[in-house]
């Protein structure tokens, strides 16, 4: 039985070409794409006795000038060549490919794994481990938490590789040996005038099935249990390393914190130890997966254990703080990262994680996943009605407990500065004990306090407190599973030098360039805004504030406090503290003869039911 490549024929059937799908579906990510998929492949394969899955990869140089198992290929890009002369996109990639038998060494990136079961039943022609990475197509007999139910995880190799060549060897739980190439090439016409497949075979050739003893690159030799894939002709990137790295901490910090899995990236050992200082050293690119460790290592997390219905229970993980980036890393219950769900809240600064805990509901997910593994999709469940519903509660309550846990943070931040407006002002107070508690008194017949906040951390917090129709308010119609959008427009959504009355429907309005030849900023010299319910129950925001001299005519514009700008929005209405109407344009409110160190007062709600964290500007007469 010869031992060499052979490609076999379609007869006179397909004709495969360049852009083969399952390659095609990783361009552009293929570092990424390689670490998720080659990790997620190793955790599914764990032995059971043991504790953890090991993960290496390394890339050396070999000589291939006297190897048939690389060299061997070089007459059949000959081939492919001539058959596509035509095809300036296969062209392309042939004399690439070709340039690497020009070299005296080749890049070969070898990735072992350890602690895992191998790819068993070598020696079967079907329905085996090893056959269906190596040799079938759109085949997965995974299950529940395990990883890839396409089969096209294993293009992701090929994608690396310049010669869309990759080797398997492994030594299997039963002590089974099996080496075998493959070269996912083009079709092609052979010199007996034949037509290939497009896929060759590096093995036994007669029959296309692998070598039954191990076989390696380099000095690297396999001992003990588990795979070893090399891919050939590695793609040429200085910064292999640094992306893997990062790949792996964002799509396996779960199970790396879990210590469910260990990986080598070159020297770089990432593991439970070291993964402090990785996440620290990698935090810029990385942004969201370093929200995420500080949710799952920091004091202020909060742990609930969730049911969804009858499939069982997830478990959420959520802290609230300024820089967050409001979004939740979905995980399933080995670790792996599924999506980043990020439309939650439009105001509440958070992070979370959400592990789906059980069996069955890690199976009910993973019926909607995309073949890439990173987005669920209802039409892909075999209920896809029933999969929308559960899909749409799944994510309410994600915003519900994101709400609750925003409430709890607001409840901790007031202070002594927010109650101070149910207290006169310091030169206002009496030593009458009997006045301060009658002013205390009135304040609470007349609001109903639910957020009390200084301009400045107006400006620097977006926490709010979410009415109980936020989940309406913020969901985005056209999605259909219902999540929320945490965007808010843009400035360049307002005409800043726009004259018209802006009312419009919209919650944001046009914004009117004030005619600074008329008016200057002024500096309030006090100056509160929190929210309060009218004499309607209606949620109003309320300021109060001072001035720090008179001016004719006053200007106080009103504008979401962005995290790095403000923007506009429309006044619904205004009033002072007599209940008098105020006259409002835009984010605009009018106000006449007012005088310095006077305490004014306005009650105002804005175009919008969301809850907005809100600052203002006051403008006055030239002096």
């Amino acid at each position: 039985m010869s031992i060499c490549w052979n490609f076999p024929s379609n007869n006179n059937g397909k004709i495969s070409g360049i852009s083969e799908a399952g390659i095609e579906t990783f361009r552009g990510k293929q570092l990424k794409s390689l670490a998720r998929e080659i990790c997620q492949n190793s955790l599914d394969a764990k032995e059971a006795s043991k504790d953890k899955v090991i993960v290496e990869f390394e890339l050396y140089e070999v000589s291939f000038k006297d190897d048939p198992r690389i060299n061997g290929l070089k007459e059949y890009f000959k081939l492919a060549k001539e058959y596509w002369k035509e095809n300036e996109k296969t062209i392309r990639f042939l004399e690439k490919a070709e340039k690497n038998f020009k070299k005296d060494k080749i890049r070969v990136l070898r990735i072992s794994d350890y602690n895992t079961t191998g790819l068993v039943d070598s020696d079967k022609k079907k329905n085996s481990t090893w056959n269906n990475l190596v040799k079938s197509s759109g085949v997965s007999d995974k299950t529940g938490s395990s990883g890839g139910s396409y089969g096209i995880g294993k293009s992701a190799p090929f994608a690396c590789s310049d010669l869309r060549t990759v080797f398997y060897n492994t030594l299997d739980k039963t002590g089974l040996q099996a080496f075998q190439g493959v070269a996912n090439l083009v079709s092609f016409e052979m010199e007996d005038g034949t037509t290939t497949q497009g896929i060759g075979y590096y093995g036994n050739s007669e029959n296309n099935t692998a070598i039954k003893n191990m076989e390696n690159f380099g000095s690297y030799i396999r001992k003990e249990c588990g795979t070893d894939i090399y891919v050939i002709a590695f793609s040429d990137d200085e910064e292999w390393e640094k992306r893997i790295i990062e790949a792996i901490l964002e799509n396996f910090l779960i199970a790396i914190l879990k210590n469910n899995i260990e990986v080598k990236v070159g020297r770089t050992l990432i593991n439970k130890e070291t993964l402090n200082s990785l996440i620290e050293e990698h935090k810029d690119n990385i942004s969201l997966t370093y929200n995420y460790y500080q949710v799952l290592t920091g004091n202020e997390s909060e742990e609930m254990e969730i049911p969804l219905r009858d499939l069982g229970v997830f478990r959420l993980y959520l802290a609230i703080k300024k820089d967050f980036k409001r979004t939740i890393l979905i995980s399933r219950s080995n670790g792996m990262k599924i999506l980043d769900g990020n439309r939650i809240s439009g105001s509440i600064q958070f992070s979370g994680v959400c592990i789906l805990e059980d069996e069955k509901i890690n199976a009910y997910f993973r019926e909607m996943e995309t073949p890439q593994h990173d987005d669920w999709e209802i039409d892909r469940h075999s209920n896809p009605k029933e999969a929308e519903k559960i899909k749409k509660e799944f994510f309410r309550i994600l915003r519900e407990k994101v709400k609750e846990k925003g409430k709890e943070s607001i409840t901790d931040e007031m202070d002594a500065v927010g109650m101070g407006e149910y207290l006169p002002d310091i030169q206002d107070i009496s030593s009458d004990s009997e006045n301060k508690k009658e002013n205390i008194e009135n304040g609470k017949k007349t609001f109903e306090c639910q957020k009390i906040t200084t301009l400045e951390a107006a400006r620097n917090s977006t926490i709010e407190i979410s009415d109980e129709n936020e989940e309406e308010n913020y969901i985005d119609e056209s999605s259909e599973e219902g999540e929320i959008e945490n965007e808010v427009p843009s400035e360049g959504d307002f005409n800043l030098g726009d004259k018209k009355s802006g009312t419009g429907n919209g919650a944001i309005g046009n914004g009117e360039k004030l005619e600074l030849s008329k008016f200057s900023h002024m500096h309030p010299s006090s100056i509160r805004i929190f929210k309060v319910s009218d004499e309607n129950d209606n949620e109003v925001y309320k300021m109060i504030f001072k001035l720090n001299r008179n001016t004719k005519n006053a200007v106080i514009e009103v504008s979401i406090a962005g995290e790095d700008r403000t923007i506009p929005i429309i006044i619904k209405s205004v009033k002072n503290e007599n209940g008098e109407i105020l006259e409002s344009k835009n984010n605009r409110i009018d106000m006449k003869n007012l005088l310095k160190d006077t305490k004014y007062s306005i009650l105002f709600s804005l175009n919008g039911n969301e809850n907005y964290p809100v600052e203002v500007k006051i403008y006055g007469d030239k002096i």
